[in-house]
């Protein structure tokens, strides 16, 4: 096997700045970005691979051909369970929220957890008051004043903040965050801010939320492990996905793991990702999936890069 890249899938929501490109050198061809979709299986938005033997095939066609040899030993899904993205929020997003696997049957809606990383300075709604509930909540969106329901987080570059699904949230204008997710494109739009004028989904939304979430909002590292030439830390660990924070002094051996898939997306640094004697280069903003067949991995260079796996 050896390490896949894909051609990233932009959209340009009306939220969106010019920062993806500006940062990473991307010759995107919009004068607005808010998502970079750095791997999807999705009907209406599907990567493809840029790469390698597998140049041109889409990413539902590797689930489909590999099977637990790209996903994992034991791994069965019918299209690739996760969804990754680059976020630029010029501007606030909605208030919103996502079903959970109990609510999103009855809601015929797909269930979706997820998490930020903040790549640099910025801040997010997550999770209700501790002293609101839901007629508070109600009340302070029809007053159009939904922050004096809901936390507001500062986040440094570094933080990571989850947010499982039945979690109110809301991305604030500035952030530039690295987006992990379960495969899931519903979303219950509860409150737009003035001057937009797109569907509301109040309904949906009320039956969504876990009014009891209490969560804890920001995700201190889980574990840290270190040597001269590496550090890791687990920021987030989910019933859905893991995701680390890996910082490379020079080289590491990274170990094969046969039951899961493993994803890096480089924050800083430039450097080689060698696996099974096939060399690809990195640099900032480049993500690649290593399939779980993968037999030996070597990263080289000076970097830090975030890396996502299945539990």
């Amino acid at each position: 096997m050896y390490p896949i890249r894909f051609e990233p899938i932009y959209q340009d929501y009306v939220w969106g700045g010019d920062r993806i490109a500006a940062k990473y050198g991307r010759d995107c061809g919009m004068p607005r970005i808010a998502e970079s979709w750095e791997i999807a299986d999705r009907t209406e938005a599907m990567s493809q691979v840029v790469n390698g033997p597998f140049q041109g095939r889409t990413l539902h066609d590797l689930v489909e051909e590999l099977g637990e040899k790209l996903l994992g030993e034991g791994q069965k899904f019918d299209r690739f369970p996760l969804l990754l993205k680059i976020i630029d929020a010029k501007e606030n997003l909605s208030i919103q929220v996502h079903p959970n696997e109990e609510t999103a049957p009855a809601l015929k809606g797909e269930p979706k957890s997820e998490m930020w990383f903040a790549i640099e300075k910025g801040a997010v709604y997550a999770g209700l008051k501790k002293e609101a509930g839901k007629e508070e909540f109600l009340k302070a969106i029809e007053s159009k004043k939904p922050e004096e329901a809901i936390e507001k987080i500062e986040m440094e570059a570094g933080e990571a903040v989850s947010i499982p699904g039945g979690k109110v949230h809301a991305i604030c204008a500035g952030s530039l965050l690295f987006e992990v997710q379960q495969n899931s494109n519903t979303t219950y739009r509860i409150y737009d801010w003035e001057g937009r004028n797109r569907p509301l989904h109040m309904k949906e939304a009320l039956a969504a939320i876990d009014w009891n979430d209490r969560h804890p909002l920001k995700k201190p590292p889980h574990r840290i492990e270190s040597d001269l030439h590496h550090q890791f830390q687990i920021l987030v660990s989910s019933p859905f996905f893991i995701v680390d924070k890996i910082d490379v002094f020079g080289q590491w051996h990274v170990a094969a793991i046969p039951k899961t898939f493993q994803i890096f997306f480089f924050l800083k640094g430039e450097g080689s990702l060698t696996v099974d004697g096939y060399q690809e280069l990195y640099r900032p903003g480049m993500t690649f999936l290593i399939p779980a067949s993968s037999q030996k991995i070597e990263l080289e260079g000076k970097c830090e890069a975030l890396r996502v796996r299945l539990p």
